[in-house]
């Protein structure tokens, strides 16, 4: 494997590099020594994808291993991709030992460059504890790019799954999913759907996953309650932006950035979500079984039925006098409503546009 480093980080490991002989980009990472927050940070990214990884904090003693952090961070970064772990090391072994030599050319220090712009930009989201940075890592995988010779724009982590799809020959992703169906209580109407969904989430993402196949705008507040088979409150889930709110002696409570969806995807409990504490959508999720061997790393609607109102729309009673004077193009307020309803992108189930949505939606 060619390990292709700027000036400065072959200074910093007093080495002399050599030319390196490697042609296939997959197998070549540039690297890169930044300063972020007086800390040492070393920036890589794969030649052939862009697909990067970061890590942070590193001192004197951790440029004699450098060796071992690098193919450390390459499997780090695979295994967030939920790739399967004997392709990663099939990939190690195929590369090879780790050869250092100069950058290859403008193209990829360009690449490289634009990398440690977006370490800059999200340093915040730099952990000081930890040497891999999976946040940033994921945020610098989160930029769309355009693909030379091609007109379209990509990401690299799909550019990345593109080229081990190719190296591997086979499906390269496994991860346990869970199988969900979601029910909106609208009194007389109805609107579902089911999900398949990576278990290892958490509320907060569950929360995102759940605007999304219902078209919702996460404008408003929203809770998690988690019930047991008698219906006794087990956990109640908030967000963040709580204000306000009485815990229960009964019921402990936590936040769903603390809370791993996994913990409660048995089939034994029940789980509600209420969105926008004035209109009050009370939604119930079941869990309908697990899937261990699910080769995707994100949610997919699988079917789905029904509208959900537009937001703002005055709770139940609203939306049965919104639907009403929908209905009747010859209402006084028909032109008013649907250019309101146009407004909140009031449109019909469409699973098609909620599954293009939800395959970037856990990478936000």
């Amino acid at each position: 494997m060619q390990i292709c480093c700027t000036k400065k980080l072959n200074d910093e490991m007093g080495i002399v590099p050599g030319k390196g002989t490697e042609e296939n980009d997959l197998f070549c990472w540039s690297v890169h020594l930044i300063t972020v927050k007086r800390r040492k940070t070393l920036v890589a990214v794969n030649d052939s994808n862009r697909y990067g990884f970061v890590l942070h904090g590193l001192k004197a003693n951790d440029f004699k291993h450098i060796n071992e952090l690098l193919i450390q961070g390459i499997r780090n970064c695979l295994r967030d991709e939920q790739i399967k772990s004997e392709i990663i090391e099939r990939y190690l072994k195929v590369a090879g030992e780790l050869v250092f030599s100069k950058t290859r050319g403008a193209k990829y220090v360009a690449r490289l460059n634009k990398a440690c712009e977006r370490v800059n930009i999200f340093e915040d989201n730099l952990e000081a504890k930890e040497l891999y940075q999976t946040n940033v890592a994921k945020r610098m995988n989160n930029e769309l790019i355009k693909i030379p010779q091609e007109s379209d724009y990509t990401y690299p982590h799909a550019l990345l799954y593109r080229n081990f799809k190719l190296f591997a020959g086979e499906e390269i992703v496994k991860c346990e999913a869970v199988d969900i169906m979601v029910k909106l209580n609208l009194d007389r109407h109805t609107a579902w759907r089911r999900v398949t969904t990576p278990v290892d989430i958490m509320f907060k993402q569950l929360h995102i996953i759940l605007q999304a196949v219902f078209g919702w705008k996460s404008y408003h507040m929203y809770n998690f309650n988690i019930l047991d088979e008698a219906s006794k409150c087990v956990l109640k889930v908030i967000s963040e932006f709580e204000e306000v709110f009485e815990p229960r002696p009964d019921c402990p409570m936590r936040l769903d950035s603390e809370v791993k969806f996994s913990e409660y995807a048995k089939q034994h409990y029940k789980i509600t979500y209420r969105y926008d504490y004035g209109d009050n959508w009370e939604h119930e999720v079941t869990i309908l079984g697990t899937n261990t061997e699910y080769n995707k790393t994100y949610p997919v609607c699988l079917m789905g039925e029904g509208n959900a109102p537009p937001e703002d729309v005055g709770g139940i009673p609203g939306y049965v006098e919104f639907l009403k004077i929908m209905a009747d193009p010859n209402h006084v307020d028909y032109e008013t409503m649907q250019k309101w309803a146009q407004s909140q992108w009031y449109r019909n189930f469409d699973m098609e546009l909620i599954n293009k949505r939800l395959e970037n939606i856990l990478r936000v």
